[in-house]
């Protein structure tokens, strides 16, 4: 694929991810949410949620989703600007980020016991960002900051 092509694989996907954030935060019963809600429930509570720990779900997906689509959109204009421009500094700071996220979330993940999030969430985004980064290693501006 060219360098274009990689461009707009990772605008789209930071793009559907930058909305699958707001819809997190606003709509956390959404059925596509619900393999890893079953997934949190059946690990940390195995007889069912109470009123108190499904409200407190609630409300931390809307912190949570709310920075989902912070960090994609904040990516999707790098990508749409500095990265298709082939700024080094663009390429470096996507993989830094996703990098730095995919780390600190699947070691406290692992810690806590809750592998699903790791096999669900973290791999799959890290394929769907990664595949693209690795693709357009190197094909920065010779000279690009």
């Amino acid at each position: 694929m060219t360098f274009d092509r990689w461009c707009d694989w990772l605008l789209y996907s930071s793009i559907f991810f930058t909305v699958f954030g707001v819809t997190v935060a606003v709509a956390p019963g959404f059925p596509f949410l619900a393999p890893w809600t079953a997934a949190v429930d059946a690990h940390f509570f195995p007889h069912g949620p109470d009123s108190g720990g499904s409200a407190l779900r609630a409300f931390m997906m809307a912190p949570l989703g709310a920075t989902i689509a912070g960090f994609y959109l904040l990516q999707s204009l790098v990508v749409a600007h500095a990265f298709r421009a082939r700024e080094k500094w663009a390429w470096r700071a996507i993989l830094g980020s996703t990098l730095i996220w995919f780390v600190v979330d699947s070691a406290m993940s692992a810690y806590h016991g809750a592998y699903f999030n790791i096999y669900l969430i973290n791999i799959f985004l890290l394929l769907i960002f990664g595949i693209p980064l690795y693709a357009t290693r190197g094909m920065e501006q010779p000279g690009g900051k």
